[in-house]
């Protein structure tokens, strides 16, 4: 896990991902937390088990819910946005489609279950270039370069510094 932030944060907005390598039986999970500045406060990713891409992105963001439960002021969470690049996971989340694979409909209860413990959860579509750090972390979680365990924390001694570069590679 890595940190930057002291104070609760009331509003978050979580970017999520899911990469599958059916070839090799795994999949990577990660998730990107943002205050409402827009500045990075938490960041996360994990190997899993073999999945389907749908499987993978609804597994992304209850790995980033269970990781927010950990936090010790998550409890003064007010809203989490959820934006990820998955239309299916988002619209079946949303309510404007169904989910008709069993192995999907387990993992939207799953997710239900989980959102229902926040305040208030919402979920949004962004396109895949929007959603660049989150893809990256979860391919390097699925392709090998992933170390288990604690990332070390977060630290830049000027951190608008560190704002602007994310959001410069993350347009690029």
């Amino acid at each position: 896990m890595n940190t930057r932030h002291k104070k609760p944060i009331r509003k978050v907005r979580i970017y999520t991902d899911g990469a599958i390598r059916p070839e090799r039986g795994i999949s990577g999970l990660a998730a990107i937390v943002k205050d409402e500045r827009g500045r990075i406060c938490y960041w996360w990713n994990r190997r899993a088990g073999s999945l389907t891409c749908n499987e993978a992105e609804y597994a992304a963001v209850n790995f980033a819910l269970e990781q927010m439960q950990q936090l010790h002021d998550h409890d003064l969470i007010q809203e989490i946005e959820i934006f990820s690049d998955s239309r299916v996971m988002v619209d079946q989340m949303s309510g404007r489609a169904a989910a008709h694979a069993p192995a999907l409909r387990q993992a939207q209860s799953q997710l239900r279950a989980l959102t229902s413990r926040f305040n208030k959860v919402s979920f949004h579509h962004i396109g895949r270039e929007q959603n660049r750090l989150a893809d990256a972390l979860a391919f390097e979680a699925a392709n090998g370069d992933y170390v288990p365990g604690p990332k070390p924390a977060l630290e830049c001694p000027h951190p608008d510094l560190w704002d602007q570069f994310i959001q410069l590679w993350s347009q690029s």
